[in-house]
């Protein structure tokens, strides 16, 4: 039986003038940046987010690994928001 993951989007706010320094970290990111996590996406946001990534992780600790001692320690990101996803319909089947 094949372990069950959890989607989640993080959201990540920039200090000003950052957005370029964020590039860099994300694009040499690997597909597994971590045991138990698995990126899907990166998008570039506008409002009151900057950047969002959607990832898997096989549990809630991990997760908060990858959130807090990844993302967070990249130069110019000042918040994070991440959001456990439940899906509800896949509109692609």
């Amino acid at each position: 039986m094949e372990k069950s993951v959890q989607k989640y989007l993080v959201m990540i706010k920039l200090s000003p003038n950052m957005a370029a320094k964020l590039y860099e970290p994300l694009m040499q990111f690997s597909e597994e940046p971590m045991k138990g996590v698995k990126l899907e996406e990166a998008y570039q946001v506008f409002g009151q987010w900057d950047f969002a990534v959607l990832f898997q992780a096989d549990t809630n600790a991990n997760a908060v690994h990858f959130v807090s001692d990844k993302l967070r320690l990249i130069e110019g990101v000042t918040e994070t928001f991440t959001i456990p996803l439940a899906p509800i319909k896949d509109y692609r089947k």
